[in-house]
C-alpha cells in the first residue's frame, strides 16, 4: 500500500509540473483526485486493511493528498503570473501589444554612508593620502596604550569600551575589545612604514554611549594621519578647512576650540554650522548651532616614541572625521538614526 501512493504521488508531481494550461491541469487533478480518480480509489481500500494498519495509512493517504493538492496551486499561480508572450505561446493569447509599457525595475544605489565615504576617499586620494583598512576586535596595545593611553588612564573612563570575554583561552582578560577609534590603526601602520607617511582609515567603531539623535553605540568614522618632516599645526588646519569644504559646501561656516585628547598635543575640536537648523538651534546639536564633525590635533610625541619614530626629527597630525554625522550634515538630516533605517521611502531620497 505505501509502494502504492508513493508511485502515485511521484506520477502526479510529474503530470502537474509538465502541465502546459490550465485545462490539462484540471484533467490531471480529476485522474488523481476525482470520484474514479487513483487516491480516491486507494482511499477506499483501507476498509480491506488490518485494524492496527488503517490509521498509519489513513495519515499517508491525507499527506499525499495534502502535496498533489499544494502542487497543483503552486502550478496554478504561474499560470496567472505568465507574461502575456508567454500564454501567447500556449495558445491562450494569439498575439500582444508591443507598445504597451513594460514594468519599470527598481534598480538599487548607493547607501547616503557610502556614497560620502566614497567622496571623502577621493578628496583624501587627490592630497596624497593612502587608504587602510584594519581590524574591528582589536587589541589593547594598538586602541589605548600605542596612543599614550595606558592601562591607569583616566580617558579610558568616557570610552565605555566593550571588551570580548576571552575566559577559557590563552589570552589575558581585558586585553581583547570593540575597537573604540580606528586611531587603533596609527600604531599598526606606522609600525610597518617609515615616515613620510599620510594614511586614512576608514572603518565602524563600537563604544557604549547614549543613542540619541547624533550618537550611537555603533559609529563610523575616518582616522587620518600625516607624519613627515616639519609637519607644522598650520597643516593642519589647512587640511581640515579644504577636506570639509571639498565635501560639504565653499559656504559652510566652521570654527576651532581647544580640546585635550591623550594622542595629540596640542588639540582641537573643529566644529561645523549645524545644516539642518542653520545655525538655529536643534536637537541634532544641541541647541546650540554647530555640530562636532572633526577632532584633531599634533601626534603627541609619545606616540611617535611608541612606534620607533624620532620625534625630534619628524612630526604630524591626525584627525577623525565623524563619518556619520558627516553624512547627516550633508543631507540636512536632523537625526543619524535616520541612516540606519530600512525604510525604503527614507533611502530612496538620497
Amino acid at each position: 500500500m505505501k509502494d502504492k501512493l508513493l508511485n502515485i504521488k511521484n506520477e502526479a508531481i510529474s503530470l502537474i509540473l509538465s502541465a502546459q494550461d490550465k485545462k490539462e491541469l484540471e484533467e490531471i487533478r480529476i485522474q488523481f483526485l476525482g470520484r474514479s480518480g487513483s487516491l480516491t480509489l486507494a482511499m477506499k481500500e483501507i476498509s480491506k486493511l488490518p485494524k492496527e494498519n488503517k490509521p498509519q495509512m489513513g495519515q499517508l493517504i491525507n499527506e499525499t493528498k495534502g502535496i498533489i493538492e499544494d502542487t497543483i496551486s503552486q502550478k496554478l499561480s504561474t499560470f496567472d503570473s505568465l507574461p502575456r508572450e508567454a500564454l501567447a505561446k500556449w495558445g491562450r493569447l494569439s498575439t500582444f501589444d508591443v507598445t504597451e509599457p513594460g514594468i519599470k525595475p527598481n534598480i538599487g544605489h548607493l547607501h547616503p554612508l557610502t556614497q560620502v565615504l566614497q567622496d571623502a576617499i577621493e578628496v583624501f586620494k587627490s592630497l596624497g593620502f593612502q587608504i587602510a583598512d584594519g581590524p574591528e576586535i582589536e587589541k589593547d596595545k594598538y586602541n589605548f596604550e600605542m596612543l599614550n593611553i595606558p592601562k591607569d588612564h583616566p580617558a579610558r573612563d568616557t570610552q565605555q569600551s566593550l571588551y570580548l570575554d576571552t575566559r577559557g583561552s590563552k589570552v589575558t582578560p581585558g586585553e581583547i575589545l570593540l575597537r573604540t577609534q580606528t586611531s587603533a590603526m596609527q600604531g599598526r601602520i606606522m609600525e610597518k612604514i617609515k615616515p613620510p607617511v599620510r594614511v586614512i582609515v576608514p572603518g565602524k567603531n563600537f563604544r557604549y554611549e547614549q543613542v540619541d539623535a547624533s550618537h550611537g553605540f555603533e559609529f563610523w568614522q575616518i582616522e587620518g594621519f600625516f607624519v613627515d618632516t616639519n609637519v607644522r599645526f598650520t597643516d593642519l588646519l589647512g587640511t581640515i578647512d579644504y577636506v570639509l569644504r571639498k565635501l560639504m559646501d565653499e559656504n559652510i561656516k566652521l570654527r576651532f576650540a581647544t580640546t585635550n585628547f591623550p594622542f595629540v598635543e596640542p588639540g582641537i575640536d573643529t566644529y561645523m554650522e549645524c545644516t539642518s537648523c542653520v545655525g538655529v538651534g536643534c536637537s541634532f546639536c544641541k541647541m546650540s548651532g554647530w555640530s562636532e564633525i572633526m577632532p584633531a590635533g599634533m601626534i603627541h610625541p609619545n606616540v611617535l616614541r611608541a612606534v620607533g619614530y624620532d620625534n625630534q626629527k619628524v612630526s604630524g597630525f591626525a584627525f577623525a572625521i565623524g563619518l556619520s554625522r558627516l553624512a547627516t550634515l550633508r543631507y540636512k538630516m536632523d537625526d543619524l538614526r535616520i541612516l540606519t533605517n530600512p525604510d525604503l521611502r527614507i533611502l530612496e531620497q538620497f
